[in-house]
């Protein structure tokens, strides 16, 4: 049987680095995504020991590479993530958790908006291009 067609859960977890170019436990791939709105809000990584404390607590868990250890979502802001589905691609190696916000503030970016509140997502710049001669880039923020 082809993985893609397997009914059991089997993440594939990747070796990769942390941000001082030291190695990492192996990693996944997560994208989350607001349950209600759909939206998407953060991209992050796993390890063995994250993935099993967001499936028993139904809260996220994320391996930061910075940190270089595992840390709750929402354990310095109050705006916790439960877990709803969880969704994984043909191979088994990116999950896609949908959630519900339970933080008052609803924020998840560390980054800010002009309010001074932690934006509901990561995902505020939106890059366009202007093609002439070269091709120019530039990000024009959608105020979170």
């Amino acid at each position: 049987m082809n993985i893609n067609e397997t009914k059991k859960f089997s993440p594939v977890f990747h070796p990769a680095l942390n941000y001082d170019k030291t190695k990492t436990p192996n990693l996944i791939t997560v994208v989350l995504q607001n349950f209600s709105t759909r939206e998407v809000l953060y991209g992050a990584t796993m390890n063995q020991e994250a993935l099993e404390k967001t499936l028993d607590t139904r809260r996220v868990y994320l391996y930061s590479r910075s940190a270089k250890k595992v840390r709750l979502k929402g354990a310095t802001s109050g705006d916790f993530l439960q877990v709803m589905n969880i969704l994984t691609n043909c191979n088994q190696d990116c999950l896609l958790m949908q959630v519900k916000p339970l933080g008052e503030n609803g924020g998840v970016c560390h980054t800010k908006n002009k309010d001074s509140k932690h934006r509901t997502t990561c995902f505020y710049r939106i890059m366009g291009c202007i093609v002439g001669k070269t091709t120019e880039y530039s990000f024009t923020h959608l105020e979170k």
